[in-house]
């Protein structure tokens, strides 16, 4: 009967401290641009203009790199929906830290206060 008890508690214990983990994840983000280009009869270059684009980059980092990176459509929004994973599970260490903060062991009232040390001369 204990060792189900103990089963059970530990079954518990895990459910209150572990969360989902939505995968793949991908940190940075993703952006939009429309440009000109060179030529000097293009629509681009009429007023109002009409801009050729738009063109997906992810902007991150890698190996301590900022990095850009042009994508097609579909790559960004494959990436969009990693990046979205990604700040989700960020989200979710900070609210665990944040309760882990709340019950630091400083946080804790004792009754009986450290003695402090002192040097004998």
């Amino acid at each position: 009967m204990a060792l189900i008890l103990i089963y059970y508690y530990i079954k518990m214990q895990h459910k209150r401290t572990s969360f989902p983990i939505s995968l793949p994840l991908l940190p940075g983000c993703v952006s939009t641009a429309r440009s000109t280009c060179g030529k000097p009869n293009c629509a681009c270059k009429d007023k109002p203009p009409k801009l050729h684009g738009p063109y997906y980059r992810w902007t991150g980092i890698i190996e301590g790199k900022h990095t850009t990176k042009t994508l097609t459509p579909g790559q960004a929004l494959e990436c969009r929906k990693r990046i979205r994973n990604f700040r989700a599970l960020q989200h979710k260490l900070r609210q665990l830290l944040h309760r882990a903060l709340q019950n630091a062991p400083w946080k804790e009232r004792s009754s009986a206060r450290p003695q402090s040390r002192r040097r004998k001369p």
